[in-house]
C-alpha cells in the first residue's frame, strides 16, 4: 500500500503543473481611469459579457464612443484552432491558447492587420486586464483595458 501511494505521488510530482484557468465568465465593465487606448480616445462606456465553456469562449461587447453605440460578438476557442469573426463588416481570423493563466489571442485581419491580445484575471477574480499589441506581444501595449467584474446580470 505504501509503495502504491509513493508511486502515485512521484508520478504526480513529475507531471507538469496543470494551472487552473481563470474564470472569465461574467459581466465586465471598463475602468476608464486605469485604461489606456494610446492615441485614440477612450470609449464613454465599454462592457463585455463573457461566457466561458472550455474550449469555447464567447464575448459580447457593448460600447459607446463619439460615433454612437456599437455591439459585437466574438467566438474564440482556447485550443489554437482558427476562428473567424466579423466586426463592423471586417472579417478577422484568430487563434487563442492559454499560456499559464493568460489567454493569448493572435488576430489577423482581412486587410493584413495583425494584433496580439493578452487577457488575464486578478487573483481575487474581480479585475480583468486586456492588453493589445500591434504585431507581436512585446514592449508596451498600444491599448490596455482594465475591467471590473460587475454583479449586474444584464448589459
Amino acid at each position: 500500500m505504501k509503495r502504491t501511494i509513493v508511486a502515485v505521488l512521484l508520478c504526480a510530482m513529475q507531471l507538469p503543473a496543470d494551472e487552473k484557468k481563470p474564470v472569465l465568465s461574467g459581466r465586465w465593465v471598463m475602468d476608464a481611469e486605469r485604461s489606456s487606448y494610446g492615441r485614440m480616445p477612450l470609449p464613454k462606456a465599454y462592457v463585455e459579457v463573457i461566457d466561458q465553456k472550455e474550449p469555447v469562449i464567447t464575448i459580447t461587447t457593448s460600447s459607446e464612443d463619439q460615433r454612437g453605440e456599437m455591439k459585437s460578438f466574438l467566438k474564440l476557442t482556447t485550443d489554437d484552432r482558427e476562428n473567424v469573426n466579423e466586426i463592423n463588416g471586417n472579417e478577422f481570423r484568430s487563434k487563442s491558447h492559454w499560456d499559464g493563466a493568460k489567454l493569448i489571442t493572435t488576430v489577423g485581419g482581412d486587410k493584413g492587420m495583425r494584433m496580439v491580445e493578452v487577457r488575464w484575471v486578478s487573483g481575487d477574480g474581480k479585475t480583468q486586464t486586456v492588453e493589445s499589441y500591434m504585431g507581436e506581444a512585446r514592449g508596451n501595449p498600444q491599448m490596455k483595458r482594465v475591467m471590473q467584474k460587475s454583479d449586474r446580470a444584464n448589459q
